[in-house]
């Protein structure tokens, strides 16, 4: 698949490009995605967050499809969002996302990154990478239908109706090997990564005990 790829939020402040291929893409049916999503499954792209960039604000629009790719543009009537409460998005000049921590299953927490207008959630941050791993929810680029999945993780959770039926690597939580299913090329990008993983772990180990502490 060719990359960059753009994508961004549904009302176009926060645009963004991944320079280069996911390291890995996962299907996760995790109930804690499907809850973020209020869909059966999320799509992610892993992917280093330096190969993340954010462009410019856009038209809002949404994805076309495999037929007809083009974005499709979008609107909306002022006073249809003063008679239902709503505020219409602003466009700042450098438009920035915002980051909020759930909690999670692991008791590590989730930082869930979003558009401050929208809330479109973009990317998120779990305790494999932290801030230097960035999962890009797939649906949230411009052409959504050319990135499959690589895995299905978390299929314990998996809904009855959702047949799984690519021949991609399936497991009942995540998976016990991430090197085991990356390709050369990113291997070579995930072995780089990890000194700057190791270090923000220590970074992680001494805030805690500085949590600990109080």
């Amino acid at each position: 698949m060719p990359f960059p790829r753009t994508g961004g939020c549904a009302c176009g402040l926060i645009r963004y490009t991944l320079t280069k291929p996911p390291l890995i893409v996962h299907c996760c049916h995790c109930t804690a995605c499907q809850r973020q999503t209020g869909s059966a499954f999320a799509i992610n792209a892993t992917i280093e967050s330096y190969e993340v960039v954010l462009l410019a604000p856009e038209s809002s629009s949404i994805a076309g499809s495999k037929t007809s790719p083009g974005p499709v543009p979008t609107g909306l009537e002022p006073a249809f969002a003063s008679t239902t409460d709503a505020s219409v998005p602003a466009t700042p000049e450098i438009p920035q996302p915002v980051s909020v921590c759930l909690p999670s299953e692991s008791g590590f927490g989730t930082t869930v990154v979003h558009c401050p207008t929208c809330f479109t959630s973009l990317w998120n941050y779990y305790g494999d990478g932290g801030p230097h791993v960035s999962y890009v929810r797939v649906g949230t680029l411009d052409k959504p239908w050319e990135v499959e999945p690589d895995v299905h993780i978390y299929t314990r959770s998996r809904r009855a109706f959702v047949d799984i039926a690519d021949g991609k690597p399936q497991f009942t939580e995540y998976y016990p090997s991430r090197e085991a299913l990356l390709s050369e090329d990113a291997l070579k990008r995930w072995e780089l990564l990890k000194p700057t993983i190791a270090q923000w772990r220590i970074e992680l180990r001494a805030a805690q005990a500085k949590e600990q502490g109080k």
